[in-house]
């Protein structure tokens, strides 16, 4: 560990990847008269734990102390600690996943750094802004992540690497012997682990912290319990690293109600019931979507699904590609996300669909039957 701890220090140089636009935005005598289900966000498909309510609702209502807010600062991180089973020194404290990575690669000196692709924009803007040198890896089909050795024989070098767990857009879980390749090779492994609560079966590389201090791993409550207006989210890694991510971080709104809504889900019945629903929804949304004409999916293991939509020549559907697929079924108060800023997807050719209850999944499935059936 101490050539590790060696190599830590801010760093704030390097170019800024450019943002991504924001979406066109449908006219507002259309949006009046729509029934929005958004398929866009990859956010837990039950919502809010009953009990965050009135919780919300009672701290919302009477302000907080200073002295209040100190203690639950020093509250969150034994809970974030129990929750993942870490100890709570490998915990740093910080608002959204993206926060948090920007905090991470800060903490770090420049490096090359692999970054399979399809992936998140924001790594390659986050580890860019720390001046972090990007190395974009190809998946093999099936965007599985290929093994390092894999990546040796492209002719890349990277000493560094930005992984997911699971992956988006692909959906993909991270194999445990990929990753351990991976901290073999590099000085230090990000793995962004945001979305695992509501997957098929996907386990936390948490538990390998112990025996490897060049890890660092990203967990988020934003996307478990459906919190986008109050993101809460860590790093877990060796107490070194935590301590000076945690210098950089920026922290949670509020503390006091952070750590509220952690103790309230404890529990887990929530997720318990989340995660039964997935089992059944993940591999019925597939299905129902490879059954429609001219959509290809590609194996999801997380609670979203990525798509592609050619029509052959001799197909005469309703929509002629893509992009004009996503226009009607947003036209139709189902928006999903499109793909056309994301690294290692090409502009126009996918787009990615969450998967929701099965009430909600079935008005969408019937919604882009129509769309593609002309009617």
């Amino acid at each position: 560990m101490d050539e590790l701890k060696g190599r830590l220090h801010a760093t704030g140089w390097g170019a800024l990847a450019p943002a991504p636009a924001a979406p066109d935005m449908l006219p507002d005598s259309d949006v009046a008269i729509i029934d929005w289900l958004d398929f866009s966000q990859t956010l837990n498909p039950l919502g809010m734990p009953d009990a965050f309510g009135p919780a919300l609702n009672l701290l919302t209502r009477n302000p907080i102390t200073p002295e209040e807010e100190r203690n639950a600062q020093a509250q969150i991180p034994a809970l974030l600690a129990k929750r993942y089973g870490v100890h709570p020194g490998c915990v740093a404290v910080g608002a959204s996943a993206t926060d948090v990575l920007a905090a991470v690669a800060n903490s770090f000196e420049p490096r090359t750094v692999a970054v399979p692709v399809p992936s998140r924009a924001a790594y390659e803007r986050c580890l860019g802004t720390a001046g972090h040198r990007i190395v974009e890896v190809p998946g093999p089909d099936g965007f599985v992540v290929p093994e390092p050795q894999a990546v040796d024989r492209m002719g890349l070098s990277f000493d560094a690497a930005m992984l997911a767990n699971p992956a988006f857009p692909t959906s993909r879980l991270l194999a445990r012997q990929t990753l351990l390749d991976y901290l073999q090779a590099c000085a230090w492994v990000i793995v962004d682990e945001r979305g695992i609560d509501l997957t098929l079966g996907g386990e936390s590389a948490a538990s390998m912290l112990g025996d490897h201090s060049n890890l660092i791993v990203i967990r988020s409550l934003t996307d478990t319990f459906s919190l986008p207006g109050m993101p809460l989210s860590c790093a877990l890694a060796h107490p070194a690293v935590a301590a000076r991510i945690s210098q950089l971080v920026k922290r949670p709104a509020s503390a006091a109600l952070s750590a509220r809504l952690l103790k309230l889900a404890a529990p887990d019945h929530h997720l318990e019931r989340s995660r039964e629903m997935l089992e059944s929804e993940i591999p019925w949304m597939q299905c129902m979507l490879s059954l429609v004409p001219g959509i290809s999916i590609y194996p999801a293991e997380a609670n979203y699904v990525m798509c592609s939509f050619a029509p052959g020549r001799s197909m005469h559907l309703g929509a002629a590609d893509t992009p004009d697929l996503v226009r009607k079924l947003q036209k139709r108060g189902f928006p999903v996300r499109t793909l056309d800023r994301t690294p290692g997807v090409s502009p126009g050719s996918h787009f990615c669909v969450s998967v929701r209850t099965r009430t909600d999944n079935e008005r969408f499935i019937a919604a882009l039957r129509q769309i593609v059936a002309g009617r």
